[in-house]
Order: C-alpha cells, then sequence, then structure tokens
C-alpha cells in the first residue's frame, strides 16, 4: 500500500497515525512539514513519509488516497484524480462528503461510473456503544434512546469552514452527520420531531417497529457524552469516542480510523444503495430546516 494523504489538520494527526501500519510509503506535500513538525506525538510515523512538492510527480506512483479536506476540496480533488490514467485503488474520503445531499449524489455517482472503490470515514459503527443501541433494537419494539453530545466551541475557529454552514461545515453537517449515517444503518428514516439553530440541533427519528432515538447536539463550555438506553442507568464518557481528545498523544478516533481502514482494505464492496439511504435522510433533515434551493 503507497498512500498519498492530502489534509494537513486531520489528514495528519487522525489519518497518518491509522494508515502506518498499511502503508510501505506515505506521501505527504511539503506544506504540511511544519504542522508534522510541531506535532511530537508524530515523530515515530516519520520513517515511511516521502515529502512531495508537486502532486504531478507522484499521482501515478501511490494505490490509495486520503482526502481530509472540506468538502468543496474532496469533490474538487475526486474529479481531478479520477479524470487521470493512474493506478489508484481506494480512496478514503472525509464526512461530510461534500456540500450537500445533492451534490455528495453526483460525487458517489462519479465513483459509480469508474468503478473506483470508496469509503467515507463515519466511525459510529466502532464504537461499543453503537454495538450495544444495535443489539438492543434487533430484537426490540419501542424501545427509547436519548443521545446527548456537548460539544465544546473553539472561539479561536468560529470563522472556520466547520461552523459555516454554506460550506459544508455547520453544526449539523460537521458533527451531526455521523448521527445521519447511524440513522441510515439501523433503518431510522421516519422524523417525528426535528430542530436545527445554530447553537443546537434535535431529533427524534423512529423505525418501522417504533424503536426511537432522540438525539441533542448542543454547543458548550465543556465536552461531554451520554446516551441512555429505555430506563437503564446514563452512561457517560468524554466524547462519542469514550476519550477526551489530548493534543500531546494520539488522536484516540485513530483507533476507529484503524477499524474502519482495515475492514475496507480487507473486504469491500461498493455500497452505493446504503448512501443513497443516508443521502435521503440528511436531504430530509436539512429540507425541513432550511430553504432547499439555497442549500441543496
Amino acid at each position: 500500500m503507497i498512500s498519498l494523504i492530502y489534509g494537513s489538520g486531520f489528514g495528519i494527526y487522525g489519518y497518518l497515525p491509522a494508515i502506518y501500519k498499511f502503508s510501505k510509503k506515505i506521501y505527504l506535500n511539503k506544506r504540511y512539514k511544519e504542522t508534522f513538525k510541531s506535532r511530537e506525538e508524530l515523530a515515530l510515523f516519520e520513517p515511511k513519509i516521502v515529502w512531495y512538492k508537486n502532486t504531478k510527480n507522484i499521482i501515478s506512483k501511490i494505490d490509495y488516497l486520503v482526502i481530509a479536506k472540506r468538502p468543496f476540496d474532496q469533490l474538487k480533488i475526486v474529479k481531478q484524480v479520477l479524470k487521470n490514467k493512474n493506478k489508484v485503488k481506494h480512496v478514503f474520503l472525509e464526512k461530510p462528503i461534500s456540500l450537500s445531499p445533492k451534490k455528495t449524489l453526483n460525487l458517489l455517482k462519479i465513483f459509480e461510473k469508474t468503478k473506483a472503490n470508496y469509503s467515507v470515514g463515519f466511525l459510529f459503527e466502532y464504537v461499543s456503544w453503537y454495538s450495544l443501541i444495535k443489539k438492543k433494537i434487533k430484537n426490540h419494539k419501542k424501545t427509547n434512546i436519548i443521545i446527548k453530545w456537548n460539544i465544546k466551541k473553539d472561539l479561536n475557529k468560529k470563522f472556520s469552514w466547520k461552523y459555516n454552514h454554506k460550506e459544508g461545515g455547520g453544526l449539523l453537517r460537521y458533527y451531526g452527520i455521523h448521527f445521519i449515517k447511524l440513522f441510515a444503518d439501523l433503518n431510522f428514516e421516519i422524523i417525528k420531531k426535528n430542530k436545527i439553530t445554530k447553537d443546537y440541533w434535535k431529533i427524534s427519528i423512529d423505525d418501522k417497529k417504533h424503536n426511537t432515538i432522540n438525539v441533542i447536539l448542543r454547543y458548550s463550555k465543556i465536552s461531554n457524552f451520554s446516551y441512555k438506553i429505555d430506563n437503564l442507568k446514563t452512561n457517560k464518557f468524554k466524547s462519542p469516542f469514550l476519550n477526551e481528545i489530548n493534543y500531546q498523544s494520539i488522536d484516540p478516533r485513530c483507533f476507529f480510523l484503524k477499524k474502519y481502514i482495515r475492514k475496507n482494505l480487507i473486504k469491500y464492496n461498493n455500497n452505493f444503495k446504503n448512501l443513497k439511504v443516508f443521502l435521503n435522510i440528511w436531504s430530509k433533515i436539512e429540507i425541513i430546516n432550511f430553504n432547499a434551493k439555497k442549500f441543496l
């Protein structure tokens, strides 16, 4: 596996540690070097890194591509890469995949047409609480699940695309997108309540057996995550990925990224149908809250 990573943020501190074991070489742009050197915990991953300056010179040498950029950039890069004749076997995309459900569908059609393999970093399916919820609703009716995620808002990044809905970010798209994929995977498509403001998102959604998932995401001064199944005790964690992110150590999400990457390397199937269900729910959620013509 010879890899190329686009993205100096989560691409470096998330995907680099996650793909290191599987890669012979990992190409990183020289522009990322200063960021890489500033994070001491990444030093042990340097032996396999090849620093490059011009993408045109190395695109034919790689067979796996990681794109951890803004949604707009992901769309543009995929179009460029798949236009060229190269030996790219698989493209790992970050969520949100593109700017909107409609643009994301167009991007997936490009993959379908070219028969290129792709996968998206939806990580909830690899955490233990997701497995418990999945097991509970499989053989039950009228199960009630409450999930709350308080997200610490980084005031230094308030002008970042991650907080800008029009650029593919915002509370719904950047943080809530994992939950929309969770709904799709668990066959929850009946939206009962749905409200979003600039500071929070509340949704209540059912499956056909009348099981209910209630999700509340809000910006807060502190970060924490909890879930409750029926009348059982509330389970509390630092984040949905169970541990608090410490910027002096390996990002805890890397553990789940490794599982995601291993799964897609060993046994992969472009599940276009499943992603269409996800996009359908995403569209419904946004149409309820926003002017569809403006955002879709």
